[in-house]
């Protein structure tokens, strides 16, 4: 079944891909346009010189059409997206020479038979990174259900530029078993928390998730982290403000009276990861109640008692603890480490209820990761 695209939501991905496309016929200028330059000559000084002879020998025109010759048919094919992977030469071609002809179609009318045209040219990575998720959630709406999980989980893998197939398959059969792990990613999916299996989508997206290796699982979670801290309203003056004045008097010893002023107004790994040796400034107390503060920032209507309950856990997580203020550095963590960091933090879910569950899955931070 080929799906309709959400028209405000589609709107927002042609505008996107009409900006992406100017920007591509621009950086391409050096390829383009030699053949502009190259004709008009021809059409301007030919008929002046000899407007005769073109007229009586109409096979010196031959080169002309030849240029604007129709383009090559999509090839049918009965070839999966289950082992296609962006890399930095797959064009929108590739992409849609593996879907059916009547996902070809809806994509088509969607966006307009221009764009269309010229997205089979572009590269897919460049149109995917100024696209984004919700874009491509408009045009993943043209597709059947399961090329929206497969194609889903090729859009993901290319954000991180990730190319294992073991993963891949891993993770396809983990989708399968619940596609709406893949619709919230895209943001295709809004029903009413109530109507939402919030256990069954975090199970799905922690199966999807243990599919990674374990290098994959940490560069995850460094960008989640850091991607919450940048949309994060909690500051260094928020910090100095839930804190103790001899902790305080710490830091401000530590950093200085010029660096205190900055730390003052920086969001908290902007505070703490070019100083990791602040946090021992802070008791195991302070640490967690702050975790819980800015845990309850970044997630409108968490529960207070959620986010006490999640800096509870993160007391025994030394490693969580220090990556939600930005001052872990994964280079020096043993392999067994950086294992128990993704078992670190899927226990942090344990904490939540089913809509907030489904709040944090929905995250912008978390859609694009």
């Amino acid at each position: 079944m080929v799906k309709t695209p959400n028209p405000a939501r589609l709107s927002t991905a042609i505008v996107a891909l009409a900006i992406v496309l100017v920007a591509v016929a621009c950086g391409a200028g050096d390829e383009a346009e030699p053949t502009t330059v190259a004709t008009q000559p021809t059409v301007v000084t030919q008929p002046t010189v000899a407007t005769t002879q073109t007229t009586q020998t109409p096979t010196t025109t031959a080169p002309p059409p030849s240029t604007t010759a129709p383009p090559t048919p999509l090839v049918e094919s009965a070839g999966s997206l289950e082992d296609l992977f962006i890399t930095d030469t797959t064009t929108g071609r590739e992409v849609m020479e593996r879907i059916s002809q009547s996902e070809r179609d809806c994509l088509r009318t969607a966006i307009g038979e221009q764009l269309y045209g010229a997205m089979l040219k572009l590269p897919m990575k460049r149109l995917v990174g100024e696209v984004g998720t919700s874009g491509a959630g408009s045009f993943l709406g043209c597709l059947t259900d399961d090329n929206i999980v497969l194609m889903g989980l090729v859009l993901i893998d290319s954000h991180h530029g990730r190319t294992d197939p073991e993963a891949r398959e891993c993770s396809v059969d983990a989708a399968r078993e619940n596609p709406e792990v893949i619709r919230v990613r895209f943001e295709l999916l809004r029903p009413a928390f109530e109507a939402t299996d919030a256990d069954a989508l975090f199970d799905s997206s922690k199966a999807i998730f243990d599919c990674l290796k374990v290098a994959d699982q940490v560069d995850v979670l460094v960008r989640l982290t850091t991607r919450l801290d940048q949309e994060d309203t909690f500051t260094g003056e928020d910090i100095v403000g839930m804190l103790p004045e001899e902790e305080v008097s710490c830091i401000r010893e530590r950093v200085g009276e010029e660096l205190f002023a900055v730390f003052l107004g920086a969001t908290v790994t902007q505070a703490f990861a070019p100083a990791a040796s602040l946090l021992d400034c802070l008791t195991l107390a302070s640490k967690t109640a702050l975790f819980a503060a800015f845990t309850s920032s970044r997630v409108d209507g968490l529960r207070e008692e959620a986010g006490v309950c999640m800096a509870t856990l993160v007391a025994d997580s030394p490693h969580i603890l220090a990556l939600g203020f930005g001052a872990l550095d994964v280079d020096e963590l043993e392999e067994s480490e950086l294992a128990r960091l993704g078992d670190e933090a899927a226990r942090l879910f344990d904490c939540l209820n089913a809509e907030e569950v489904y709040q944090v899955l929905t995250l912008p931070a978390v859609v694009e990761q």
